[in-house]
């Protein structure tokens, strides 16, 4: 009895094989990566946030008085609530639960801005001279003068996002990264380190009464405008 051949599988054919697995294997992962990646999506793409930042989500910081008079910055804690964006109505319905208790706390660093000399020395602190007499009651033009003259700082790097420390040199400070080694003066500018900008200065307002609001919305500075980054 003749055996029977089969006809041998040419190069054509499995390079034909090997593209259709590629498109079946890429059509199944769709979906999941679609799951994972539905957040970063949603923040960067679309422009939305996990963290109300709308005209009535201001959260209070501290007091005027609070903020130190000196050359060096204080850091407070600002809890902003979530509303995950994965976190939808339908799924929350389903669960019993929801996103409006959880919170994201966030530190944010305060002080007065500085000129910087040329050497890198700080030079006349810009901290308004009637806040030696009075610490609410402001006017108008007193509370554009403070605004323009208080740094309100994210805490995280411009790099990564790893969380920055105040380290006194020499009788002065800065703003120094553990993780990467990026240093920041007193402004919140970049000295040194593989940073691509400035530290993050938050969206804040000086109230009449001294207080200090800001809304998890970050000024990035150039042309881009406000900025809502997906680091926190």
């Amino acid at each position: 009895m003749a055996e029977l051949q089969k006809d041998p599988m040419t190069r054509g054919d499995f390079l034909g094989f090997g593209v259709l697995g590629t498109i079946v294997g890429a059509i199944l992962t769709i979906p999941p990566a679609a799951f994972v990646l539905g957040p970063l999506i949603d923040t960067d793409v679309r422009g939305q946030s996990d963290i109300p930042s709308g005209p009535d989500d201001w959260f209070e910081v501290t007091t005027l008085s609070e903020v130190p008079a000196g050359t060096e910055p204080k850091v407070f804690t600002v809890d902003f609530p979530v509303e995950q964006v994965y976190g939808k109505p339908e799924i929350q319905e389903e669960s019993g639960t929801s996103s409006e208790e959880f919170v994201i706390p966030n530190a944010i660093w305060l002080s007065w801005k500085h000129e910087i000399n040329p050497d890198g020395t700080y030079g006349q602190n810009l901290r308004p001279t009637f806040l030696d007499e009075k610490s609410d009651g402001f006017s108008e033009s007193e509370i554009e003068e403070i605004q323009s003259s208080l740094n309100v700082l994210s805490s995280s790097c411009a790099h990564l996002g790893c969380p920055v420390r105040w380290l006194l040199r020499e009788g002065e400070g800065e703003f120094l990264c553990p993780c990467h080694g990026g240093i920041y003066n007193i402004n919140g500018a970049y000295v040194a380190g593989p940073p691509p900008r400035d530290m993050y200065s938050y969206d804040f307002e000086v109230r009449e009464g001294g207080t200090v609001h800001v809304r998890h919305q970050f000024d990035s500075g150039g042309n881009q405008g406000p900025q809502e980054p997906f680091v926190v």
